[in-house]
């Protein structure tokens, strides 16, 4: 008896000494982690990037619980972590608005939010359902200050679901019309046909809109998303490129019948009664509720320096295999610079690529990225200039400044990735109105 008592008290030992050294090895994981992040945070202050440039998530300290679902969640990288067992933004302006720490924090201590207390970001004003002051005038997609694909549908989804619950009793051509046939105009227009309504999607360019306009292999997701009438969207790697996603999205409008007007520019609109009555290259048409689903691409920003208007100079790249044993000059510290230069400095197409940065550091792109071009860098594929900017850009070279100096460098094509501006003018004369977000999050966005 006292042998069992013996072996038993034994074996109690042996776990509760066991369950003692986990716990300590996970809270020691923990504050070496909560250090990593402090430093993290420490240098972002010190290089003044602690400012998110888009959407972002405002996390509430008195609901956070410290659980770190959010910083598991983001598929950024170190976007998000904990510190003193508080989720905090140690890399705020790496945050493109995925949403996914949102959505699993089980306390209700994130919110998404635009803008900041000291620097606001103008959007249009929208309700919940993304419709516009303009009663009947709909935003979904980039348009409205959120990026991404996946966001994008959500927003199609329901600007339309929305807008299709109560229709004028007048007459008009449409029920609907969507301008832009990208994720955002698609999911809408899908909506419309799931709903038996009358609609036209009309898209200046070609069907998958911004999409189309994408480097080729690019990655554009790395989440499945949901179209309406189709389901969840299912791929056998988490990674989708321009190509796989546009092919999926033909077999759906094949299978659906969504019919989309291309090459069809949007004009102007003017609403009469409760009736649009809408001007497009292609004629004039009337509807009861309009959904813009066009996106900002076609408004990149431009760096305003002499010879930016020159034809060496583009905002995109769609091809670049035509681009070999060419002197490249890419301009942007974001992702789509990024990339683009990783494409654009293939050994086999002997190019000397050239990345501009404005500031010090990548703040402006994923881990994944930084991790490639860094490599690239090593390896005497791509040479990287940070804190540096154009100044001028002529036929056969481009002028740089570098802190006092002004470097000389022989240049056959600048691509500029300097994100896009919201076109407000454009907007202001449809109606609608533009205001400008401190910190304010989706749930309290209102007409």
């Amino acid at each position: 008896m006292k042998l069992i008592q013996f072996v038993s008290q034994h074996i109690l030992f042996f776990f509760l000494a066991t369950a003692a050294l986990i716990v300590f090895f996970k809270i020691k994981k923990r504050e070496n982690s909560s250090k990593e992040a402090r430093k993290k945070l420490k240098k972002t202050i010190q290089q003044q990037q602690n400012e998110p440039l888009t959407l972002h998530p405002e996390i509430d300290p008195a609901l956070c619980a410290g659980c770190g679902a959010c910083t598991r969640a983001c598929p950024e990288g170190d976007i998000i972590k904990l510190i003193n067992h508080k989720a905090t933004l140690v890399t705020p302006a790496k945050c493109v608005g995925h949403g996914e720490c949102e959505a699993v924090c089980p306390t209700g201590a994130i919110a998404l939010a635009f803008g900041t207390k000291t620097r606001g970001m103008d959007i249009p004003r929208l309700t919940s359902e993304y419709e516009t002051n303009v009663s009947g005038l709909y935003i979904a997609g980039e348009l409205g200050g959120m990026g991404l694909i996946r966001n994008a549908v959500k927003q199609g989804k329901l600007a339309a679901s929305h807008a299709l619950k109560k229709l004028p009793s007048e007459k008009s051509d449409y029920d609907v019309i969507v301008i832009g046939a990208g994720p955002a105009g698609l999911a809408a227009s899908l909506t419309a046909i799931k709903e038996n309504k009358t609609y036209l999607c009309i898209e200046q360019n070609s069907f998958g809109g911004t999409v189309s306009n994408f480097p080729r292999q690019k990655i554009v997701m790395s989440h499945p998303l949901d179209l309406p009438m189709i389901g969840p969207m299912k791929f056998p790697e988490n990674k989708i490129t321009k190509e796989q996603l546009l092919k999926y999205w033909s077999k759906v409008k094949k299978q659906t019948g969504f019919q989309v007007k291309e090459k069809t520019k949007f004009v102007s609109l003017e609403k009469k009664n409760n009736i649009f009555h809408l001007q497009t290259s292609a004629g004039s048409f009337t509807s009861k509720k309009v959904i813009l689903a066009m996106g900002v691409r076609g408004s990149p920003r431009k760096l305003n320096v002499p010879g930016e208007e020159l034809a060496k100079v583009t905002y995109n790249l769609v091809e670049p295999e035509q681009y070999q044993e060419k002197s490249i000059v890419v301009i942007g510290g974001g992702n789509a610079g990024v990339e683009a230069a990783q494409m654009l400095c293939k050994s086999n197409w002997k190019n000397k690529v050239h990345l501009l940065v404005r500031s010090q550091s990548f703040d402006r792109c994923n881990e994944e990225n930084i991790h490639k071009i860094k490599k690239l860098e090593s390896m005497g594929a791509v040479n990287i200039w940070f804190q540096s900017t154009v100044k001028e850009i002529h036929p056969d070279k481009i002028l740089i400044q570098k802190g006092n100096e002004l470097s000389e460098l022989k240049n056959d094509f600048v691509f500029i990735f300097a994100g896009a501006e919201m076109p407000q003018q454009f907007l202001m004369s449809l109606g609608i109105k533009i205001e400008k977000k401190f910190g304010e999050g989706l749930s309290k966005r209102v007409a």
